[in-house]
C-alpha cells in the first residue's frame, strides 16, 4: 500500500512539474490538463517514453509525431519511411519487403515464387513482424498502419490536394488542427516510377478481409482519396508510419 502510495504522488510530481512549461502536462493535446492527462502520463511512465506528439512539425529534425486528434489516439509521423522531410518520397517497398530495388515486379518479389498466383501468405496484419518495413526501419513502437487506421485518418481529417515546396500531393487536417502532408509519389513497377507528381498510394499492414492476399492502401490524386486494395504486392508504394 505504501508503495502504491508513493508511485502515485511520485507520478503526481512528475505530472505538476511538466504542467510548469506551456502546455507539456497536456499529454493529448486538446488544450486541457485533466485525469485523462495523468493515465497518458502513467502508461508512458509503465510503458517506457514515447516521442513528443505535435499538431505540426516543430522543426526540420524528422521525423516528427503528429497528432491528428484521431478517435483511437493514432498518432502519424510527419515523412515517409526513407525520407528526410515530410514532401520527400521516401522509399518504395514491396508489400512485406523492407528494402528498395532497382526494378519491381513478381521476378523480383521475394514473398512469392515468381508469378502473383505465387505469393506467400505473410499473414493477415504484418505489423511488427519482420515484413514491417517501418518497425524494421524505425525501430520501438513505429509501426505501418492498418486499413483501419487508414480509414480513421480518412474518415476524420478534412484533406486538400496542394503542394508542399512545390511537391503535389494531399494535405490532412485533423478537427484539432493537427496536419500531415502525403506526397504524391506513385508507384514503382519494373524500373519505372508511374504517376509521380499525380497519384500517392500508401500501404497498409493488413490485407483485406474479403479477398485473399490482397493489401489493402490509401490512394488520392487531385480528385479525393480512398481505400482501395490490390493483388499487386510486388509493386513499389510508399509507406508512411503510425504509432499506435
Amino acid at each position: 500500500m505504501k508503495k502504491t502510495t508513493f508511485t502515485l504522488a511520485l507520478m503526481l510530481v512528475v505530472f505538476t512539474a511538466n504542467a510548469q512549461s506551456n502546455l507539456e502536462g497536456d499529454m493529448n493535446h486538446d488544450g486541457e490538463k485533466n485525469i485523462t492527462d495523468v493515465m497518458l502520463l502513467v502508461d508512458e511512465i509503465l510503458n517506457g517514453s514515447k516521442p513528443q506528439a505535435y499538431l505540426t512539425c516543430p522543426d526540420g529534425n524528422h521525423p516528427h509525431l503528429i497528432d491528428l486528434g484521431l478517435p483511437s489516439g493514432t498518432k502519424w509521423a510527419c515523412c515517409n519511411v526513407g525520407a528526410d522531410k515530410p514532401e520527400a518520397y521516401g522509399g518504395y517497398y514491396a508489400w512485406g519487403e523492407t528494402e528498395v530495388k532497382s526494378s519491381y515486379n513478381w521476378g523480383t518479389y521475394i514473398h512469392c515464387d515468381g508469378s502473383e498466383a505465387t505469393c506467400h501468405n505473410l499473414g493477415e496484419d504484418i505489423a511488427r513482424t519482420k515484413y514491417d518495413v517501418a518497425h524494421v526501419k524505425w525501430g520501438g513502437s513505429w509501426v505501418m498502419p492498418s486499413n483501419n487506421q487508414q480509414q480513421e485518418l480518412l474518415d476524420n481529417c478534412t484533406s486538400t490536394w496542394t503542394t508542399q515546396n512545390d511537391v503535389p500531393g494531399r494535405l490532412f487536417i485533423g478537427k484539432n488542427g493537427g496536419r500531415i502532408f502525403l506526397p504524391a509519389a506513385g508507384r514503382r513497377w519494373n524500373d519505372r516510377v508511374i504517376s509521380g507528381g499525380i497519384n500517392g498510394f500508401y500501404w497498409s499492414s493488413t490485407n483485406d478481409p474479403t479477398i485473399s492476399q490482397s493489401p489493402c492502401l490509401i490512394s488520392f490524386g487531385s480528385g479525393g482519396a480512398e481505400m482501395s486494395s490490390t493483388y499487386y504486392r510486388g509493386g513499389g508504394l510508399s509507406v508512411r508510419p503510425v504509432l499506435r
